[in-house]
């Protein structure tokens, strides 16, 4: 009879334990009820034999009397239905997701792993103060003081962000920014069928600026550098990339256009086209009818060789060329302060007058790109350079009789930063070692950053354009420091100083403009 009272009892144990009690509680607690009434009837009959013939337990065999055998019967009826809710209960459980919480964000996946899905965003506020005060120098006897931009407080940033895969090997990601107007930065699917060969198509970044291509979240600075307005931001369209490890390694998976893992990688895209600009909310991406390649190579040769002050030394070039159809020219703009100073609406006629003309990029483009990091520890650095070249055609004409023109524009940026606290710099961002607790002494991390960059503008575009409403060459530099919370927390200060060749005067005497002095800091969450 124990024997039946155990196996009753070690049923409904099992039964909970997998969780079915919380599903089934009404059906269970009926039972673990009935159970234990058998229980207790058996031992009281137990009991009884106990009482009649003490020495039957030694000499005999226990006298099975018609009510033990019923009771016996209603026990093994009982444990049956347990067995069989207990078989339901698990094939139910195996089916469910499962769900996750925590700093990546919020995901679901399903109980085979071959499908899930991830919610996450990115909330920027900024606070952005102008604090230039000069003048030009005296044109004309009167010195022509030109106005600083207006100091905010704004949203930068207010993203959403669904990404995962399904069927393991396609990925995709949806990015719809909330901040200023309604944009959709990025919506591509990515089959990552090998390490080596994968094809994204939709809109995505162009594996062509290297600030560019770091995430929005993950940038040393507020803003991103001068060369990236020769860089296209998104594209629409199709690329194949893949990744190959050392020899003795295996090569990852890696959905997006940016893989920071493997020691060899590439892209090569064919696109909508774009013009030169760093911002996003100057229009959408190459409507003139003429399509665009663009291709990337990058190596971290140095992977896995046991030494960290090389092993995060990463090379490469990227390079686009295309033939856009009188495809309209973005304004250049400065990185922190995001004031224009280059406008190609600000045109001159034959004789020098500012006239109505219109300027667009017609014909051949194209852009070359080396650009190389290095993170060791605390310390990192990142360089590029780019020269991109385009045709000009104005409807008018300009100075000299001149209607066309070659244009190469070049730029360059150095940054260097250090992480104080010790935790390891990163391309991909920073994770402090302690996160933000005042009542446990834990402070975060706190990284400190300079940057140079430069940005010069082809000499013949001034044949087109007034130089005294467009500077010719910007120069800035920026230091900052952020201060990291925890992993998805950050408070960022940033302070430049640019400074400009021409965009000021009059067309007939040019005067350099003022510099501008923009302090900024940022408050960022992002998961």
């Amino acid at each position: 009879m124990n024997n039946f009272r155990r196996t009753a009892i070690a049923s409904i144990i099992n039964l909970t334990l997998l969780g079915a009690g919380n599903v089934y509680a009404a059906d269970t607690s009926v039972l673990e009820k009935r159970i234990h009434e058998l229980e207790k009837r058996l031992e009281q009959l137990d009991k009884a034999n106990a009482l009649t013939s003490p020495s039957a337990k030694v000499t005999a065999a226990p006298v099975v009397t018609p009510e033990v055998e019923k009771l016996t019967r209603k026990v093994n009826t009982l444990e049956r239905k347990i067995e069989v809710q207990d078989e339901v209960t698990t094939g139910n459980f195996s089916k469910l997701p499962t769900f996750d919480a925590g700093p990546d964000g919020f995901k679901i996946t399903s109980n085979d792993k071959q499908h899930a899905l991830r919610v996450g965003g990115t909330l920027q506020t900024d606070g952005r103060f102008f604090l230039s005060n000069e003048t030009t120098p005296s044109v004309g006897g009167a010195a022509v003081r030109l106005p600083a931009g207006p100091d905010a407080i704004l949203i930068r940033q207010a993203r959403l962000l669904l990404d995962g895969y399904a069927y393991k090997d396609i990925n995709f990601r949806v990015l719809a920014d909330f901040a200023n107007s309604n944009m959709l930065p990025d919506a591509y699917v990515d089959y990552t069928y090998r390490s080596y060969a994968s094809l994204l198509a939709g809109k995505f970044r162009p594996s062509i600026g290297l600030e560019r291509l770091q995430g929005d979240s993950d940038t040393v600075f507020l803003e991103r550098a001068l060369p990236t307005n020769l860089a296209p931001n998104r594209d629409v369209g199709i690329q194949l990339h893949g990744g190959f490890a050392l020899p003795g390694y295996h090569g990852e998976k890696v959905a997006g256009a940016i893989d920071a893992k493997n020691a060899f990688t590439y892209q090569l895209g064919f696109t909508d086209g774009t013009g030169d600009s760093g911002n996003l909310t100057t229009g959408n991406t190459g409507l003139s009818g003429n399509k665009e390649f663009d291709g990337r190579v990058f190596a971290q040769p140095l992977q896995h060789i046991g030494n960290k002050w090389l092993e995060g030394f990463g090379v490469g070039v990227a390079g686009s060329f295309g033939s856009p159809n009188h495809q309209a020219l973005n304004a250049q703009r400065t990185a922190l302060g995001q004031t224009q100073f280059v406008d190609y609406t600000k045109t001159i006629g034959t004789t020098g007058a500012a006239n109505s003309s219109v300027i667009t990029s017609n014909g051949a483009t194209s852009r070359i790109y080396p650009q190389a990091f290095w993170y060791a520890g605390p310390l990192g650095l990142l360089g590029e350079y780019v020269e991109s070249s385009q045709h000009l055609s104005s409807t008018l004409g300009g100075k000299k009789g001149a209607n066309e023109i070659g244009q190469t524009n070049k730029a360059y940026q150095i940054q260097a930063s250090y992480v104080v606290t010790g935790e390891d710099n990163a391309f991909t961002g920073i994770k402090p070692l302690r996160n933000f607790d005042p009542s446990k002494g834990a402070w975060g991390a706190l990284q400190l950053a300079a940057r140079w960059s430069e940005l010069t503008v082809d000499s013949d575009t001034f044949k087109l354009i007034d130089a005294s409403q467009s500077a010719s060459k910007a120069s800035a530099w920026t230091i900052g420091a952020n201060w990291f919370l925890n992993k998805n927390t950050i408070v960022r200060t940033d302070f430049e100083n640019v400074s400009f060749t021409g965009g000021a005067g009059t067309s007939t005497a040019v005067a350099n403009r003022p510099s501008e002095k923009v302090f900024s800091t940022r408050f960022q969450l992002a998961f």
